[in-house]
């Protein structure tokens, strides 16, 4: 099993973020026991290497997966298993190797000279729980209503905008915005869709029909007017947009 093949979430990890490697090399050990899923004959230096790429995908520091020492020593205990995220570990790395050797090596590719590999960032984009930006806030609209998830949706955009581990862009809160519309949540589709506009402030004839649609359906038909023209201007040929503006003049 090949160390690139199989970095997918962190069975130790032993580096994070942009510190130093040197406090946390010192204690780890030339001989490695308690390797599952890892080639027992991994080098030192390989095995840093791979746990670095851990903590970087998943932004994570060495105590997520390790259990400190007991006392009076001090340090992590890399072999230890106490930890259920080291465990939980073990299977995710067992599940990429199968993914990467069962399947991508499987996949036609344009250039061989480039292999394709799953790795952990491939999921995780530096998030312990690799969870789409729709599904957080859909589950945080379910739980803690409209005024939390917008401030939810502020607070992760503040902090991880840019940086890629969630989609801030359009399509996450049009999305969001046409499930919503589909059970009838009438306004906390309008709340989403007008949250896009602030925070994104989106040009497309997508998120304009949408703006258009959840004015409607809360009964505010001169926005909705206003939203079908800004299509049209934007898509001259949008007929749809056309036919919705004409029914909405007839029913002043």
């Amino acid at each position: 099993m090949r160390i690139a093949s199989i970095s997918f979430l962190a069975s130790a990890t032993l580096i994070t973020g942009f510190l130093s490697a040197a406090p946390l090399a010192a204690q780890v050990p030339d001989k490695f026991t308690n390797l599952k899923v890892l080639p027992k004959e991994i080098s030192k230096q390989d095995l840093q290497s791979t746990m670095r790429g851990f903590s970087f995908a998943l932004g994570v520091r060495c105590e997520h997966c390790h259990s400190e020492k007991k006392a009076p020593e001090k340090g992590l205990d890399f072999p230890a298993d106490d930890k259920g995220a080291k465990r939980t570990a073990r299977l995710m790395l067992e599940m990429v190797a199968a993914i990467n050797k069962d399947y991508v090596s499987k996949v036609e590719k344009a250039d061989q000279s480039q292999p394709i590999h799953v790795e952990c960032v491939t999921c995780h984009h530096g998030l312990v729980q690799p969870r789409p930006l729709k599904a957080v806030l859909a589950d945080s609209l379910q739980k803690d209503g409209l005024d939390k998830t917008i401030a939810l949706y502020s607070e992760l955009r503040g902090k991880y905008c840019g940086s890629g581990q969630y989609d801030f862009g359009e399509t996450t809160l049009n999305q969001l915005t046409e499930s919503l519309l589909a059970k009838e949540k009438k306004p906390e589709a309008l709340a989403i869709e007008e949250l896009n506009f602030s925070s994104n402030h989106p040009d497309s004839v997508w998120s304009y029909h949408l703006l258009a649609m959840v004015h409607e359906a809360n009964g505010q038909r001169e926005k909705a007017l206003a939203d079908y023209r800004k299509v049209v201007e934007l898509h001259p040929d949008d007929a749809w947009a056309k036919q919705q503006i004409e029914a909405l003049s007839k029913s002043k």
